[in-house]
Order: structure tokens, then sequence, then C-alpha cells
């Protein structure tokens, strides 16, 4: 048996200490890449991405000092306004100088707090629906198995 709030929190152990260098969407999913920016070659295409990706797709939000900043509602909606957001995002946690990870927490449910330098928290509720991804954490451009949330639990595709 998996205990998800360990398996969680040891593999975002390593993003604490780190820089979140980019953030942007697909669609009402943020995506957050952390570390230093770096290039790559993925099936043939050249690609830019940090050394640790978080793509959520369930509930989140971004609190600063108990205030929230954006939800996935803010995605939500016109390409314009997802757009909009995401800019306002990269802005507040990337255009203003570095901003770091401090700690990240997992609960039994597959959910997570990431808390950043500067008072923000991003904090990920998965939405518990069986064989939906709610979110995964991984390495781009490395062939190592993605960290994937699936209704609210470890998918098993996590330890392949």
């Amino acid at each position: 048996m998996i205990d998800t709030r360990t398996e969680i929190a040891g593999r975002l152990a390593v993003l604490v200490g780190i820089d979140l260098s980019w953030v942007s969407h697909a669609g009402d999913m943020v995506t957050m890449q952390f570390g230093p920016q770096r290039r790559y070659t993925l099936r043939g295409r050249s690609r830019e991405d940090g050394a640790w990706a978080l793509h959520v797709q369930c509930a989140w939000q971004l609190e600063r000092e108990g205030f929230t900043v954006a939800t996935r509602e803010d995605l939500r909606g016109s390409d314009e306004k997802a757009h909009a957001t995401a800019r306002r995002l990269h802005e507040i946690l990337v255009g203003q100088g570095p901003i770091r990870v401090e700690d990240a927490s997992a609960d039994d449910a597959g959910g997570i707090v990431v808390s950043f330098s500067r008072g923000y928290r991003l904090v990920v509720v998965p939405d518990g629906v069986e064989d939906d991804e709610d979110w995964r954490f991984f390495a781009p451009g490395n062939d190592a198995a993605h960290l994937v949330i699936e209704g609210g639990a470890v998918a098993s595709e996590s330890f392949d």
C-alpha cells in the first residue's frame, strides 16, 4: 500500500531551496517550472524548461499572506482571460525577482501546499475523480517516471 503523503512529500522535497523559473498555462491547467531554464531536445524538437515541472489540472489557489491571488477559475473562460492570468502570475512570481520554494507538504488525499518566499503559497486540492489526473510533477526531458496524482491518489504509472 502506498503512503500517499510520504510518497508525494519525498518527491517534492527536491524543490526546497530552488527558484520558481516560469509560470504558464495550457487551457485551465497551470504549469510551473522550477530551477534554471535549460535547453534540450525532445522527440526532435528543441525545448526550454526548468529542471522540474508541476502541472496542475485540479482545484488550486495561489495565496499571499492569507489572501487569494488567483485560482483555477481565473484560467477558465476565454483564451484572452487565461493568457492574461498566466502573464500576471508569471510577473508576480518570476518577473519581480527570484522567488524560492521554502517548503512543500502533502496530505493523504493527494493535496499539496508549496510555500514560497515573499509570503506566497500554492494550495492544490485534488478533485477526487477516479481515473482523472489531478496533477503531475516531473523532470522535463528526463525519462524518469512522473509523479501522477489521479483521483487523489498516487497513480501506478508513477513507478514505471
